[in-house]
């Protein structure tokens, strides 16, 4: 015996009440329960106990014996006058007038009443729960429902219920019943054994020596199987081979009719069958499922196959590709298999289910995948998923061979499925975006003539054929019909019920904002997408790897390093060891963006012109090309090689086709090769366009103008627009990118014009400057020390921190100490206020 106190507590509450049923099939440890309770509850007062067995189905034993149970237990129930063996409905009701004047209150435990059937005893007992004597509890303990009515006690609030979810044994419990037989395995053993047993009593304590899980089988088919009639028996084995069930199905697999009501009162009989929440789907225990499995393998092994086939026949009618192809597997029938790959199994490998299925096609046998076009269908799919992408078009292409001489109709449909995965595996991944808008729109065209019942995968084909389509798009650089279709692609996947497609579009449509210079939608979007992944547990897929990537290129310009390396690393693990060509290149340029504004161009231009040369002959996206481009041609500017950048770009007939970024370089390249004119032309494009980032650098790079032509207005006002435009998105990268040292003049010039503008545009500044805010300080909080009035005197210069500290000869931390008291000792909030308010005090 094991005592759980938490279900000792629920008998001590619910024998407060009129009546406790205690109601579970066999093993649940029903009767272990009550026993160990009654032989220790705290209770006052006497309990009877009576086991009720077939012959108790005659009224006249039932009555009886319940007398007897009554008074050996101690009741103080009075004599009734009459002979207890008198079929005399007298008797009853001197029984009921004694069980009224008990003189104390009486638990009376009747175990397994589902061994009453008889309406006679049923109803004396109704008879006596419908009374209820105020000292007279009852504690009912059966597999099934009782055969009494009990719907007052329960609307009254007399009636405690104890099933088997109260009665599953916990971890805890589990662990001490195991000690008890001499086994204290670890919690993580026993999780695992109570996850398996579901909690069932009967399950733990068998399995502790029941490797094979013989000794379960056997106590469920003798306990639980044989006790139902015939026609439950083969209801049981027939519907066992599915996880799930529902009548319709157990009609199919039966042959009789009224399955639901057959799986209602089966789970009525808790016979280890359980409704899944308040569908009409029901379950079988693993343990009891596992059992039946067996025992039809053995009895009646010819069925086995074909009721797999006919459950896998049943969900493909319903749509639930996954279980068809698991049972048509478990049926042994490839071809059947196959067909309802060609119709389940691209959504299914862009699906949370991807691993599970691509584990049934490794069961397709080897020589097998080239007998038919859906077989090499399968085999492509395989050769994908083990990331053998140069073998998918030979395989392709042998399943079209195989299609000759087939119907044209269903040729249709096959060739259908083919094309959705050449245009994703072949002509995507090798990155010929311009074939890939072809054949994606071929697709939608084609996809808008059939019907469901013809392509049953028609809206996945449709959620993807979009999705490459717009990515398409916006690889060969037409960014306002490519955000249509990745929108459309978004909705269509989460639609049809293909997340990895819905992450996919939302990936690029950041990429696609972000080079518009949006950088907060851009953000936007890519969280949007790396949070679905993160739901289905598809953070590392290469659905993924373009949204990682997008913000790596959004922390470039705001300027944070970290950040950036870490979700370059993250991009990295997502797109795998044989990734697309687009995204291949992408993770290039952030690269390179990194070793650019590392002051290290040569490994940048190396590392674009590598991801060039590695994206292979069929390589074409002339928006990835143009970016490439871009890098190299800061790569020469950073080099001192202003001319090269003027040649790239100049073959272009007309400026406007330029990419607002490309405009920025050019500009850069007039300015550094002497002509100021050609550079300001440009530079006025940029200032006014949309693209947030490149209007930002080309504000700089007027205010540098401006300051080395001596106009100190023009100067200022440009950087105080570059200032506005770049709070809003963060951007902190294009300051420190160009003329660093010049910025740092301008950027203390501004701090003082600010003063009088107020603070819009102070938190770049303190960046670009290295000053230290400090908000709340406290006036006149002391006299400055030597040292901290030797930082004082080069706070009025342009000089950073660390410029301090190598004048003075001390750290960059120690100057930043001093800093942080001068402004605490002056009460000021900023660099400027020290200042100014040094000069009040004389103390500059």
């Amino acid at each position: 015996m094991l005592w759980r106190p938490r279900l000792a507590e629920a008998l001590d509450a619910g024998v407060r009440r009129a009546v406790t049923v205690i109601c579970a099939g066999p093993g649940w440890g029903k009767t272990a329960l009550a026993a160990s309770w009654a032989g220790t509850r705290s209770l006052s007062g006497p309990v009877a106990w009576l086991t009720l067995e077939a012959r108790h189905n005659n009224p006249v034993v039932f009555r009886s014996d319940l007398i007897m149970a009554l008074r050996a237990a101690g009741s103080g129930l009075p004599d009734t006058g009459s002979r207890a063996a008198d079929d005399d409905p007298a008797l009853f009701r001197r029984l009921v007038s004694g069980l009224a004047g008990l003189p104390q209150v009486t638990v009376l435990v009747l175990d397994d009443l589902h061994e009453v059937t008889d309406p006679q005893v049923l109803n004396d007992l109704a008879g006596i729960l419908h009374t209820m004597p105020d000292r007279l509890r009852f504690v009912l303990i059966s597999r099934t429902e009782p055969g009494v009515p009990l719907h007052r006690l329960r609307a009254a609030g007399e009636l405690t219920e104890i099933g088997a979810a109260a009665l599953a044994f916990r971890v805890d419990e589990a662990s001490q019943l195991l000690a008890l037989q001499g086994r204290r395995p670890s919690v993580e053993e026993v999780a695992v054994r109570v996850r398996r047993a579901e909690g069932w009593g009967a399950g733990l304590r068998l399995g502790l020596e029941d490797l094979g899980g013989k000794a379960i089988e056997d106590y469920l088919v003798r306990e639980v199987l044989a006790t139902q009639p015939p026609q439950f028996r083969e209801f049981l084995l027939s519907t066992s081979l599915t996880d799930r069930i529902c009548g319709e199905l157990a009609e199919v697999l039966t042959g009789q009719n009224y399955g639901h009501r057959t799986l209602e009162r089966l789970a009525q009989s808790n016979l280890f069958v359980e409704r899944i929440g308040m569908s009409r789907w029901f379950r079988y225990h693993g343990m009891f499922r596992a059992a039946l499995r067996h025992q039809i393998s053995i009895v009646e092994p010819e069925r086995v196959p074909q009721l797999h086939l006919l459950t896998a026949q049943w969900f493909a009618a319903k749509g639930n590709g996954l279980v068809a192809i698991t049972h048509a597997a478990a049926g042994g029938d490839w071809e059947f298999v196959a067909r309802l790959v060609v119709d389940h199994g691209l959504q299914l490998f862009a699906s949370v289910d991807r691993e599970d299925f691509i584990a049934v096609l490794r069961r397709i046998p080897a020589e097998r995948l080239m007998e038919s076009a859906e077989l090499s269908f399968c085999a492509a799919l395989m050769a994908f998923a083990d990331h053998d992408v140069a073998s998918v078009p030979q395989r392709i292409a042998r399943a079209r061979t195989l299609l000759a001489g087939r119907g044209p109709r269903y040729r249709a449909v096959v060739d259908l499925a083919l094309n959705v995965l050449e245009s994703g595996v072949v002509i995507r991944w090798r990155g010929d975006m311009p074939h890939l808008v072809a054949v994606s729109s071929q697709l939608l065209d084609e996809l808008t003539t059939l019907r469901w019942d013809q392509v049953p995968a028609r809206l996945h084909y449709r959620a993807m054929a979009l999705n490459h389509k717009g990515a398409g798009l916006l690889w060969t650089g037409r960014l306002d019909h490519a955000e249509r279709f990745l929108w459309a692609a978004a909705s269509a996947g989460r639609s049809a019920g293909v997340p990895l497609v819905e992450i996919n579009a939302l990936a690029h449509l950041s990429l696609l904002v972000h080079l518009q210079g949006a950088l907060n939608a851009a953000d936007e979007h890519a969280n949007a997408a790396i949070d679905l992944a993160g739901r289905i547990d598809a953070k590392t897929r290469p659905a993924s790897a373009v949204a990682y990537l997008t913000r790596a290129l959004t922390e470039a310009e705001r300027g944070r390093e970290a950040e950036t390396e870490s979700l370059l690393r993250r991009g990295l693990h997502a797109i795998g060891d044989e990734p697309e060509a687009a995204p291949a290149v992408v993770v290039a340029l952030v690269r390179a963006r990194l070793l650019l504004d590392r002051r290290e161009p040569l490994a940048a231009r190396a590392v674009l012109y590598r991801a060039l040369a590695e994206a292979g002959p069929h390589f074409t996206a002339s928006l990835l090309v143009r970016l490439l481009g871009l890098g190299m041609a800061e790569a020469d500017l950073a080099l001192g090689d202003p001319a090269a950048v003027i040649t790239r770009y100049a073959h272009r007939p007309a400026v406007p086709a330029l990419m607002p970024a490309e405009q920025v370089c050019l500009a850069r390249a007039y300015q550094d090769s002497g002509d100021p004119a050609a550079a300001e032309e440009l530079l006025a494009r940029v200032r006014e366009g949309s693209d947030r980032v490149s209007a930002v650098s080309a504000w700089i790079l007027t205010a540098l103008a401006a300051d080395a032509q001596g106009h100190g207005g023009r100067a200022g006002e440009a950087l105080s627009r570059a200032l506005a435009e770049a709070e809003p998105e963060l951007i902190r990268q294009p300051f420190r990118r160009f003329g660093a040292p010049r910025m740092l003049v301008l950027a203390e010039r501004q701090q003082w014009l600010n003063e009088a503008r107020g603070p819009a545009g102070d938190n770049v500044l303190a960046e670009i400057t290295g000053e230290i805010p400090i908000i709340g300080g406290t006036p006149a909080a002391g006299p400055l020390s030597e040292r901290e009035q030797e930082v004082l005197k080069y706070l009025p210069t342009v000089l950073t921190a660390a410029e301090i500290a190598e004048n003075l000869g001390i750290s960059v931390n120690t100057v930043k100490a001093h800093m942080r008291s001068i402004y605490r000792k002056l009460g000021a909030g900023r660099r400027r206020e020290a200042v100014v308010l040094s000069r009040q005090l004389g103390l500059l």
